[in-house]
């Protein structure tokens, strides 16, 4: 059943044998079915087959089977039954089943000519159809299960798809006919296949009539290795990335192929593709010394850029995508000077009366507090000042900590072009004499570790952490800012996040420590991370429900198998959706558009 060139044949009952697909894809991702299309873009034509040149200019009769497939011209206009055969035509299968012609031809008299058409279709594992144009594969969310029964057998994967393959000949074949797998990205390149897909003799869909069919295992679209190489599902995964297609060959020709986008169904509906724009970071220990991770520049940017690529293709699951890793915006900078000064800084307390005095570039500011002053109030008179002595200021204000009274206000003093400035002490003079307004200057010590917030002051962080932070900060809400640090002070913590929800200048970040980058294979740190900020998620499911060692979300999670803390629910994917989908206050997920893939 190799589909291939025409064939000629001695003269007799069949002249030329065609032999097709029927082309029910969306190659030109319109979202109608090739087949289904009045006219075919270029794009739209990989699995048509071209008429023999003797057959040009023929006048084509149908004898049987008409409705299994059409001539499309050139141009891909499709062209009635019953006219002449253009010179420079095309043979397209719609459904599968037999067609017999006779052709009419000026030099050579009647010719009879036979199309097969064979059929793909695929089934989930309550035997449903799933349209190849109109729907579309997805990312395993399932951790691996031995199918039991008969090849039509119900199964409960909801992301693993059965291939159920038709033609009208075939009967007592029971491997079927040879199907290669071939996984690739949005680009075309091919990340992953299965050399022969198995199949067994099956019963048919009702529609297709008089064929023969076979069925594939269910077949697993799995994000990496771990999960594809298990003994349970080995022969039956193939790797996929969300926007990319499973593509189907026979003899090395493609045949019919699905997209990977998002779950096909969930709370909000089928979600296709959404994507995350990222501003990544990794810090130096010091001031032009070595990176927090990688050896050098170079190094840190391929780690990261290594690292953002694991927790797009779990995040896949969902639909969503961080974009090509290769080619994500990663930079490696120095920690900042002490260009912040917090007031209130703590519990938010308000002024009594005083002097705050300081320098900026060797510049003094100073301002008079007054009584019953709010930490914001003093921090825009201290921007004031700043601007007078020819400084910008860039003020902030942190949500209120468990125990404070009101929130602190941070004051970033910068020049005129952005860049930080340096804040410090006037010599042998107190930073501030006010007795109840807490005032302090920030600064970024990583030699011992990023001083990390705690439960009291998660929502706000700590100065050091708004110290670094907000100097990296680009202040595009819709942007998540990933940030990576030599390690936390104290030990015990690997990665940490800030998220909307807090009302917190700091908001959609996310940091980890080189341990945190260390625990991809068992933890996925940054993964999880991301997921507390794409979900608005301030804790963990298991903190008030029922402990789920292979989410990944579940807090205290880690091993490296497909068991693992990897896999996302559909409600939490709806969540993402809802919290910073396209439809949100602040959305941190674009629709993509899809696109073509090119077929190599």
């Amino acid at each position: 059943m190799a589909t291939g060139p025409s064939v000629w044949a001695a003269q007799g009952e069949t002249d030329v044998v065609v032999e097709l697909w029927a082309d029910r894809d969306d190659d030109d991702a319109n979202g109608v079915p090739d087949g289904e299309q009045t006219d075919i873009p270029p794009q739209g034509r990989a699995d048509v087959w071209p008429v023999a040149p003797g057959l040009g200019g023929a006048r084509v009769q149908v004898v049987s089977g008409g409705a299994h497939a059409r001539v499309i011209t050139g141009a891909g206009h499709a062209v009635p039954w019953g006219g002449v055969l253009p010179s420079s035509g095309f043979w397209q299968g719609l459904s599968p089943g037999r067609v017999e012609l006779t052709a009419t031809t000026q030099g050579r008299g009647v010719i009879h000519v036979m199309l097969k058409v064979s059929g793909i279709d695929m089934r989930d594992g309550r035997g449903a159809s799933v349209d190849m144009a109109r729907s579309h594969a997805s990312l395993e969310r399932t951790q691996p299960t031995r199918i039991e029964g008969s090849v039509d057998a119900p199964y409960e994967d909801f992301d693993a798809l059965r291939v159920v393959v038709s033609a009208d000949e075939g009967r007592g074949q029971e491997q079927g006919p040879d199907l290669s797998v071939d996984s690739v990205n949005a680009l075309g390149v091919r990340l992953d296949s299965i050399g022969k897909l198995a199949l067994s003799t099956a019963s048919c869909p009702s529609e297709h009539g008089d064929v023969h069919c076979w069925a594939s295992p269910p077949l697993r679209f799995v994000v990496d290795d771990q999960d594809r190489g298990h003994a349970l599902v080995k022969d039956r995964s193939v790797k996929a990335v969300v926007g990319g297609a499973i593509v189907f060959r026979h003899a090395g020709r493609k045949a019919q192929m699905i997209r990977v986008l998002g779950p096909r169904s969930s709370p909000v509906g089928p979600i296709g593709l959404l994507r995350a724009s990222l501003h990544s970071v990794v810090l130096r220990v010091a001031a032009g010394g070595a990176p927090a991770i990688g050896g050098d520049d170079a190094g840190a940017v391929a780690a990261l850029r290594s690292e953002l690529g694991a927790a797009s293709a779990i995040w896949g699951q969902c639909g969503v995508t961080f974009g090509d890793p290769g080619s994500l915006d990663v930079r490696v900078v120095d920690p900042p000077p002490p260009h912040l000064v917090a007031m209130g800084d703590g519990f938010g307390i308000f002024a009594s009366g005083g002097e705050v005095r300081l320098r900026v570039d060797g510049k003094p500011i100073a301002l008079k507090t007054r009584s019953g002053e709010t930490p914001g109030a003093v921090a825009l008179d201290m921007a004031r000042a700043a601007e007078r002595a020819g400084l910008d200021c860039q003020v902030s204000s942190n949500a209120p900590i468990t125990p404070g009274l009101g929130p602190s206000v941070d004051v970033s003093f910068r020049h005129k072009d952005r860049t930080l400035a340096t804040a410090d002490r006037e010599p042998n003079a107190p930073l501030s004499t006010d007795a109840t307004l807490t005032v302090r200057i920030g600064s970024v010590d990583l030699s011992d570790g990023l001083e990390h917030f705690t439960d009291m002051d998660s929502m706000a962080g700590t100065l050091e952490e708004r110290t670094l932070l907000k100097a990296i900060d680009d202040r595009a809400p819709a942007t998540v800012e990933v940030v990576v640090v030599p390690l936390f002070r104290g030990g015990g913590r690997i990665g940490e996040s800030f998220i909307a929800s807090d009302r917190s200048s700091l908001r959609n970040i996310v940091v980890l420590d080189r341990a945190g980058i260390r625990a991809r294979k068992s933890s996925l740190t940054l993964a999880h991370e991301l997921g507390h900020v794409l979900m608005d998620l301030p804790g963990h499911p298991d903190d008030y429900g029922v402990d789920t060692p292979t989410l990944l979300m579940d807090s205290d999670a880690a091993e490296e198998s497909p068991f693992g803390p990897r896999r996302i629910s559909l409600e939490e994917c709806a969540r993402v959706v809802r919290e910073s989908g396209p439809g949100s206050s602040v959305p941190l997920l674009v629709e993509v558009p899809i696109r073509p893939v090119p077929m190599h």
